[in-house]
């Protein structure tokens, strides 16, 4: 028992050895898998798409260091090989996001799942804050409020903490004044 517990910790403690080899752009254009010569990329926009697998194997047919192209439509992958002198994994993705057109979506920041959860907490937050108070007060204005009440209390009662209170107010004024249109 001691010796499969013993394998189990260690299987988890182990340190695990970080790839810094590109991957791709998840989401848009990923490297699945990769060997010298070979790589098989996932696409999501080529699935159940045939006319684009058809274009991107028509428009990559003519690079003379690529040698075989093959496309499915029904798992969204394209397989390339081609010739690794000529060409390297990290051109062949550029080329694959110029192809398909997803040059904005490279552009953009992606967003962590924990970010995009944490967004939607705030919102919904937002949204219960101004449905409680029937649209007087929503959750920006109730945190610069706060900060302002928090501000002007630390200078009033504690003069020798200046900073945190002058600091406090500024963040209220600044949370306020980003809200206002322009």
């Amino acid at each position: 028992m001691h010796i499969i517990t013993g394998l189990l910790l260690s299987g988890l403690f182990r340190k695990r050895k970080k790839s810094n080899a590109f991957k791709g752009f998840k989401g848009i254009v990923e490297i699945m898998h990769i060997i010298p010569g070979r790589i098989r990329f996932r696409i999501p926009l080529l699935k159940n798409n045939m006319e684009l697998c058809r274009t991107l194997e028509q428009q990559l047919n003519q690079a003379g260091s690529i040698s075989h192209i093959q496309s499915n439509p029904h798992t969204g992958t394209l397989l390339v090989i081609f010739d690794r002198d000529k060409i390297d994994p990290a051109t062949l993705t550029g080329v694959l996001v110029k192809l398909t057109g997803q040059e904005k979506e490279v552009e953009q920041m992606p967003q962590s799942v924990a970010g995009k959860e944490l967004s939607k907490l705030i919102r919904s937050l937002n949204s219960s804050v101004y449905t409680h108070t029937d649209g007087f007060f929503d959750l920006n204005s109730m945190i610069s409020l706060v900060f302002l009440s928090l501000g002007l209390w630390t200078v009033i009662r504690r003069p020798s903490v200046l900073p945190a209170g002058i600091s406090l107010v500024y963040w209220a004024y600044n949370n306020t004044m980003r809200q206002l249109p322009s």
